[in-house]
Parts: C-alpha cells; structure tokens; sequence
C-alpha cells in the first residue's frame, strides 16, 4: 500500500488563495447545508472540486461511523484502538452497550460483542448471560448449569467482536470474600477445555463458522479461580468455553485481557451527497504504515440515497421493497416488523456499484460507471503485530460539476467473430444523453483505449461525415484520442462516431472510453453501456488457446552487399492472449543446426506486436555466406514453450 507523509501529500492541502465552504449534514452530507459541516471544498481550477475529510480542521467522526477506529490518542487522526492489560475487553464491551447475549441478536452491529450458549434457553441467553462480564462485586451469578443433569459438553461461545490482541483468559464462580460459606466457590467448573479463533476468513468452514483451535485443557481442574495465560500473545475473536466434567457449575465473571492494537479497524463514511450528478477524479490520502500493517481504501458511488433493499413479506406473501429515504429509516421499519414478516436484506446493485478493489495507492483516479450523486467510502486497517498499527491523517476527494451529460452510451461494432493479430476496421459510437436545462455541457474530446497503435479511418457527427480539417487525431501505442475543432456534442441528436482501424491481441478485449470538454476545466467522463458486451470485442474462437502466431520474415529474400536495398530482413510475431510476462527469445541457425546468431537475446516479453531485424551477420558480426537459414521464436512459458519458425535466404 502506498504511503504519504503529511507534509509530502499535495492532495490534502488547501490550495492557496481559494475559497474555503464547509458542507455536511446527518444522516446526509448535503452540499446545501453549508454551515453546519467541517468539511472543506477548494476550488482547484475552475469547477474541479476538493473534498477533505480528516485532520484537526475536518474530524473524522462528523463524516461517518467507527469500528475499532481511535480518533483521540491522536487529534486529527484515525488509527486502531489499543487495549491494555489492565481492561477486561469483554466488561468494556458490555460498559458500552456493545454485548449481547445469543447467537443472532436482532440489534447486532459489526463490532459488536456476543455471548450464548446452544445449551441454555432462550431468555438465560439474552438477559443473564451478559452478566458474565458486568464486572459487578455482587451475589448475582449465572447458574443455570448448577442442576442434576450432566453438564459434559455443556459450551458457552464468545464472539469479541473483532481480533483482540489476548494474553490472559480467566473464568470463575462467586469466592472470596462474597462467598463466606463457600457455597458458590465449590461450584467452580471441575473439567474444562478453551478454544480460540482469530475471526480471519481462512479459518472459517465453508459455512462461514469458525474452525477452533485448542489453547488449554484441564480434565480434572482444581483452581476455584481458572487462568488461561495465552502465551505467546494472539489475536482472538471468538472463544470456546466447553465443559468436560458432569458435575454442577456457576459462573460469576469470564474475562479476556491482553494489550495491544486492535487487527481490525474500519472507518465507514456517511453517503456523501453532492448535490447532482459529479464526475470524479483522484482519491489520495496522508498516511503512515508502520511494520506488519497496512491501510486499505475502498469507494462506491450510486445514483439514489439508500445502499441496502429492505423487504417485507406483505399479507399475500409476496416480498415488498420498503421505501424510506435512507437505509436507518428501512432498518428501524424492517425491524419493527414481526420477525415473520422480515424479508431480505440485499445490497443495492441496481442504484449503486458494489465496493471498489483497494486502490493500489494515493491518487488514483475513483472507480465510477459513469456521473454519480452520491458517494461512500471506506478504509480498512490491518495489522499482524500487535505493538504496531496503520494511521490516517486526510483524505481528499476530486470531483467536478457539472457533468458532461447525465450519460454517455458507447458501443463498438463488430464485436464477435474478429482475428487476432490483424488489423480490423471498428466503428465507436457515443450516445449522448445531455440535460442543457440542469447544466450539463457536452463534449469535443474522446479517449479510447486501445489495445495497439489505433488508425482513424473517419469521423461521424450526428451521422454525418466530417471532413480531415474538422477534427484532430492523437494515436499512441495504446490509446487514441479524437479532438473535434469548433463542433461540440452537446444534445441527443449529436452521436458521435468514430472509425478506426487496429490489431486485437486477446480474446476479450474491452475498448474504454472517457470523454472532455476543451474549453472548461472539467474532470473527464466516462463512456457508459447498457449491456455489458457493448464495449467488448471477442476473437474468433479458431483462436482460442493460441498464443503465439503470424510469425513471417519480409523479405524472404535480401541482400546485405552494401546497395542499400534488402539490406535486412525483419521477422515479425504477435504474442496472443498472455498474463504477464514471459521469456522470449529469437534465434537464426544454418541448415545444419549450428547457431548462427542470437538475434534477440532472451528477454521479457508480453503481449504485443514484435519486429526483429536481422542484417545477415553472425555472432562475430561477419556476413554469413550465401544460402537459407532458419530462424527461431521461442516463447517460454511457465508449463509451455511456444515455438515458431521459418526460412529465409542470404544472396549476394
């Protein structure tokens, strides 16, 4: 993950000279509701906007919700909370609201805390339970499992909530001095086995339960008071308490203490609302790593105000959407409900993308299927070290109003059936969908990313052909941009169509495209589909599989005697279809096997178009004599080499 330091992070800082506007709201951050944030937006040139959010100006807990994030330890920043050894971690959780006795508690939030017992009813889960960890220096205990029956197997499961960093386990029954007749301390549990988890998805079974590992076992326990001590110190979110004696036990407190920082910690930002529709540039951020950890940083964007579909199961049985403005008003109805009027919670996919990959590093440009309203974001700390954890100063996010247009729909043709390794003629279509009335500007510039060095064959406005001097046209290796000069599209009836010629080099290939306007200083909008295919072109299935092909020599026949004509032969190879990187290597030999020269000694290579020229001279740079020669491609895979070949003639 990449790092920034605070001073050396240019995107958190306020440009100087421009004018500063706070925003917010809750639930909602609303741009409308400029005083009642502390957020900051900078005008960087024009109508390119920044949002920040983080540092002693803008508090991180005013833009969203914590979960094992520490805001104060240092002011300004978010970081994992730290324990200490002196907290009893299941007492803390129950001092905060944040226990819950039974397996599937209907309040539950992430980071929460839960503690149930599959062999106690319902109401013992719910209300006594819990008590276990309410630190109190009274006479209440739980004794549901002091009784006749047998209590071998009897387990009582612990979730934390998140890995804590644990060193001690201790468990006991009323003793000392609030048990003077030794009533209750001889009750102590006489058999016992602890289990642990840390909560990471590799331990868990295919059913998302946690796969336990023992960390002690005393078949005939004598300690009134039981202590655990886990040593070396682990990260542990859930514990197993399983009772392997028969006889009869009470328990008065269970505690888990150890110190450190928290494996886990996660800041979740409120739905930012931005008025109207935006286009978005970069994320970076000022962060440090320290050893053993690292921060994470995630995005979605979406169209409406709500991320989550609550249903109800209406009197006829059929599943009804609820219709509240934000995900708290669905959640609160939905569970008011009874539970067996309860449907599914689903994520909205329809209105929202899902969440992001983690950007790889600071300023990145965010990931978005085209303008969005509404914006959420996430970050993610991890560590593997207990003394050592990830921090977060600032976090700014780039975006420009008004947009281009509310979409802009591509597609390409042809986009089945076409080979590889040749050149194909594609048309590029955009379809605008302008709103003039709610400012939306239109377009001259279109970006499509190609997979080789792309030729404009012609350009279509409004399905009319444009002469050479309307337009100009950029081509790089990988990447062709079309500039129109002095026409805009700017209205439905304005579809822009560009034809190119270029050489397909993969099966699938997806041409995207992103769209500007030269004469403001917006932020780049991206081409849209309706279906997922319309910008994909798919190869013929004759190639599938093939990785190496159209390997050939021109001339066959050359002249290296100083006339300059046919001094040289160039073979030239596409390389198909390949992840990464491979060795290649390009050799000529004589007709009788020997080397005659290396001429491309081996190196990595990718996918791409590859032209190699030789000039007729062997290893010692002397002319070989007269005759045919065979040249050599091999590409050498991980579990395949892949070979082509051919012949070429010397004359003189």
């Amino acid at each position: 993950m990449g790092k920034a330091d605070r001073g050396d992070e240019p995107g958190v800082q306020l440009q100087k000279g421009g004018p500063e506007k706070g925003i917010g709201g809750s639930p909602m951050i609303r741009l409308a509701l400029l005083s009642m944030v502390a957020l900051v937006v900078t005008s960087v040139q024009a109508e390119v906007k920044r949002l920040v959010i983080g540092n002693l100006d803008n508090p991180w807990r005013d833009w969203g919700s914590f979960e094992n994030i520490d805001d104060t330890s240092k002011p300004g920043w978010i970081q994992p909370r730290r324990t200490s050894r002196d907290v009893n971690i299941l007492n803390k959780l129950y001092q905060e609201g944040r226990l819950w006795g039974g397996e599937k508690p209907a309040y539950y939030k992430p980071g929460d805390g839960r503690i149930w017992s599959p062999n106690a009813p319902y109401q013992q889960n719910k209300e006594n339970l819990p008590r276990l960890a309410d630190g109190a220096k009274d006479t209440l205990v739980f004794d549901y499992f002091n009784r006749r029956a047998s209590n071998k197997g009897v387990t009582i499961y612990i979730d934390l909530g998140a890995p804590y960093p644990v060193e001690e386990i201790k468990f006991y029954p009323l003793h000392g001095d609030l048990d003077p007749t030794g009533e209750h301390s001889d009750l102590y549990m006489k058999g016992y086995e602890v289990y642990a988890n840390d909560g990471s998805p590799e331990t868990q079974d295919e059913y998302g339960r946690p796969i336990y590992h023992l960390i002690a076992a005393e078949p005939t326990n004598t300690e009134v008071v039981v202590t655990v001590e886990v040593f070396p110190p682990q990260y542990i979110r859930y514990i197993k308490l399983r009772c392997t004696s028969p006889l009869p036990f009470e328990l008065d407190q269970i505690e888990v203490r150890g110190q450190g920082y928290l494996r886990h910690a996660v800041f979740t930002s409120k739905i930012i609302d931005l008025g109207d529709a935006a286009n978005f540039g970069r994320i970076s951020w000022s962060g440090t790593e320290e050893p053993g950890s690292h921060l994470e940083v995630y995005t979605r964007n979406g169209s409406d105000r709500t991320v989550l579909k609550y249903y109800m199961i209406n009197d006829i049985g059929e599943l009804e959407e609820l219709k509240g403005e934000t995900d708290e008003e669905n959640r609160k109805r939905w569970l008011s409900l009874p539970e067996d009027a309860r449907g599914p919670v689903v994520d909205d996919t329809e209105n929202w993308t899902p969440w992001s990959v983690p950007y790889d590093s600071s300023g990145q440009v965010i990931f978005s299927k085209g303008p969005r309203r509404y914006l959420q974001f996430m970050v993610v700390m991890e560590s593997d070290v207990t003394t050592n954890r990830s921090l977060m100063d600032s976090l700014v996010i780039e975006y420009s109003q008004p947009i281009l247009a509310r979409r802009l729909l591509g597609k390409i043709f042809p986009r089945e059936g076409v080979p590889l390794g040749d050149s194909v003629e594609f048309k590029y279509k955009v379809i605008p969908k302008v709103d003039r009335d709610r400012g939306d500007v239109g377009f001259d510039v279109l970006r499509i990313r190609t997979p080789t060095k792309a030729r404009v064959t012609e350009v279509r406005l409004g399905d009319v052909p444009l002469q050479k001097d309307e337009y100009r046209v950029e081509a790089r290796e990988d990447l062709l941009e079309v500039y129109l000069l002095g026409r805009r599209v700017d209205s439905d009836d304005d579809s822009l169509e560009v034809r190119f010629k270029c050489v397909p080099l993969i099966f699938g290939t997806v041409f995207e495209g992103m769209a500007f306007a030269s004469w403001v200083e917006l932020l780049g909008q991206r081409i849209e589909v309706e279906e997922v295919e319309d910008l994909s072109v798919q190869a013929s299935v004759d190639f599938l599989g093939r990785i190496l092909g159209h390997v050939r020599a021109h001339p066959k026949v050359f002249t290296p005697n100083g006339d300059g004509v046919d001094e040289f032969t160039t073979i030239s190879f596409v390389i198909f279809q390949m992840i990464g990187e491979a060795p290649l290597e390009v050799d000529v030999y004589d007709l009788s096997g020997h080397l005659t020269r290396h001429v491309l000694p081996e190196r990595p290579a990718k996918v791409g178009l590859y032209e190699v020229r030789w000039d007729g001279r062997n290893e010692d740079g002397e002319l070989v004599p007269p005759g045919a020669y065979l040249y050599r491609i091999v590409l050498k895979g991980d579990k395949k080499h892949y070979t082509g070949w051919g012949i070429v003639t010397v004359a003189y």
